[in-house]
């Protein structure tokens, strides 16, 4: 009975075997602005700019790239302030949309989640297979925006369109990170109507009457033109001439 029985189990196995599918995602030619670099920030500065070299007093700190149509947006920085320079305010990350053009540029925001390591989304070890058909199983701040996109979510404070007038700039994203060390991850999928340059930056809060406040839209300008890349690096940027 007990090779029949043995046969029986490998029979009935081979009959239900399971069938590997691909993903029904392709790899695309959508542009990703992928600010990482450096990923821990001790002060205030540029962590990437395609503006133009001639936009402000660092060159270097600029790719000179326009953006149009379709591109993504991806931004992970932890907040380390340096104890000096930082005077125990809380460092702020900012987008920046520019529209170098003579008329006014639509950006539209389809999809867009930002998350705080602590509180939101805290490192944590999974199983390598979980179900998570809520979306409320994630590992991390990066997880938990990827998460959101994959599901179309826009945050509500995040604006569904923009309308930037020519030669003018709006914020994106003004957002802190509080109680260091801890991190922020961003993700939006944007499409626009007609070219403009990005950049993300970092600044402390402004104290106004010993109260601190948000960054404005000309702090954050100032920071564009006035100060270099936040440094050291983590990596060394590939060349927009020779892609790898």
């Amino acid at each position: 009975m007990i090779p029949w029985l043995v046969l029986g189990l490998v029979i009935v196995n081979l009959s239900v075997r399971a069938e590997v599918r691909p993903l029904p995602g392709t790899l695309d030619q959508t542009l990703v602005f992928n600010s990482n670099s450096p990923e821990v920030v001790p002060i205030e500065g540029v962590l990437l700019s395609t503006f133009p070299k001639n936009f402000g007093t660092n060159p270097e700190a600029h790719l000179a790239l326009g953006l149009q149509g379709r591109f993504d947006l991806f931004v992970h920085h932890i907040a380390r302030p340096d104890p000096v320079l930082a005077a125990n305010r809380t460092l702020y990350l900012g987008v920046i949309l520019h529209n170098p053009s003579r008329q006014s540029v639509t950006v539209d925001v389809l999809a867009a989640a930002s998350y705080l390591t602590q509180p939101d989304a805290p490192f944590i070890v999974l199983p390598p297979i979980v179900e998570n058909l809520l979306g409320q199983v994630y590992s991390g701040p990066g997880s938990r925006v990827m998460n959101d996109l994959l599901r179309g979510v826009r945050q509500e404070d995040w604006p569904s369109r923009l309308v930037i007038p020519p030669r003018q700039s709006v914020l994106l994203l003004n957002q802190p990170i509080p109680t260091p060390p801890n991190a922020r991850s961003i993700l939006a999928q944007v499409r626009s109507s007609g070219p403009l340059y990005a950049a993300s930056l970092a600044r402390f809060g402004t104290l106004v009457d010993g109260i601190e406040q948000a960054p404005r839209l000309e702090d954050w300008e100032t920071v564009l033109k006035t100060l270099p890349l936040v440094t050291p690096r983590d990596r060394v940027p590939t060349p927009l001439d020779r892609p790898q």
